[in-house]
């Protein structure tokens, strides 16, 4: 049980923790952030976080889901100090077709396309697809209605969509 040896402060056990998980980490960041640069620092704020707080993990089990948050809270704070917009949409009726066409497109180009969404399509989209979030839990973390939650879910999707079908096109 590596989380409960006595060096835990230790450089060596720091770095070892570091290489063990920076690369989910800063994709963790990445995702909601959206910019490199800034998920990296986001990233080693996390760490930062991590080591001044590793005392207190009483479970070593709940390390994942513990560094998991620490990332998705520490990228929102980040976003959260550029101000992205939540349009809140209360009454508006949304149509939840899918797409028709199913085309393979690579990882990269639907990274890229997924970074060029507005902030709050962005987060709100990947904390529901990669980071496998519930609305509810988005809406708390978030600090807004789920309404606006989901709105902003299958708004970013249908977005997301049409700016994907539109690069197949150019294809």
């Amino acid at each position: 049980m590596f989380l409960f040896r006595k060096d835990k402060k230790s450089q060596a056990f720091q770095r070892e923790l570091y290489q063990l998980h920076y690369r989910r980490i800063y994709n963790t960041c990445l995702r909601i952030i959206g910019n490199s640069m800034d998920a990296e620092e986001a990233m080693q704020d996390v760490f930062l976080k991590l080591f001044d707080n590793i005392d207190n993990l009483q479970d070593e089990g709940a390390f994942y889901s513990w560094s998991q948050s620490a990332a998705i809270r520490t990228a929102i704070d980040r976003v959260r100090k550029k101000k992205p917009v939540f349009e809140s949409v209360e009454n508006l009726s949304i149509a939840d077709d899918e797409p028709d066409e199913e085309t393979e497109l690579s990882v990269e180009s639907i990274k890229s396309e997924m970074n060029k969404l507005p902030d709050g399509y962005r987060i709100v989209l990947s904390m529901r697809l990669f980071e496998e979030c519930e609305f509810e839990e988005i809406a708390r973390i978030l600090q807004i209605k789920e309404s606006t939650v989901r709105s902003q879910y299958i708004r970013g999707r249908d977005k997301l969509a049409k700016m994907l079908k539109s690069k197949i096109i150019e294809i």
